[in-house]
């Protein structure tokens, strides 16, 4: 399986045309205005929570390439030091969400986050503390779709 970056996904699904619009508006901060997202990821957004994972690696090696303990160690290391989002009406959702995606994409590279998480099953029934992993990474996802959603204003 070829591995490609997100945005050259993006370029093959969406084509070359659309690809530079999308990327020249993003901007270094994510957006106040959550309503402008749509109810496409509001509905399907649920606040990220603190998973307690341990870091044993039993869930590893995930077969899609995703560093399942380092995405869920970071959520609960951004709950730590408080700037894990809450919901989506929180006043300090978008200072809290610039500061979170800032982070994830420096920590965790692209082949290794949630959103090559497909659900597979691979993973379930390892993990010592019992976390839904499938479900912990939709989640993840579902944030950093919205907060990627916001910086860009795009939809």
């Amino acid at each position: 399986m070829q591995k490609i970056t997100r945005r050259q996904w993006l370029i093959r699904v969406g084509g070359a045309a659309l690809a530079p619009a999308v990327f020249s508006s993003c901007r270094p901060d994510i957006s106040r205005d959550v309503e402008s997202v749509g109810s496409r990821l509001t509905s399907a957004y649920v606040p990220v929570k603190p998973n307690g994972c341990v870091a044993c690696d039993n869930c590893m090696p995930c077969p899609y390439g995703i560093d399942i303990p380092s995405n869920l160690i970071f959520v609960d290391r951004a709950a730590e030091e408080s700037y894990l989002p809450g919901d989506l009406d929180d006043p300090d959702f978008a200072q809290k969400g610039t500061k979170f995606l800032s982070r994830y994409e420096d920590a965790i590279p692209d082949a290794a986050q949630t959103q090559r998480c497909i659900a597979c099953g691979e993973c379930l029934g390892t993990c010592p503390v019992e976390i839904d992993i499938p479900r912990q990474m939709s989640v993840i996802t579902s944030l950093t779709d919205i907060l990627r959603d916001l910086r860009c204003q795009q939809l």
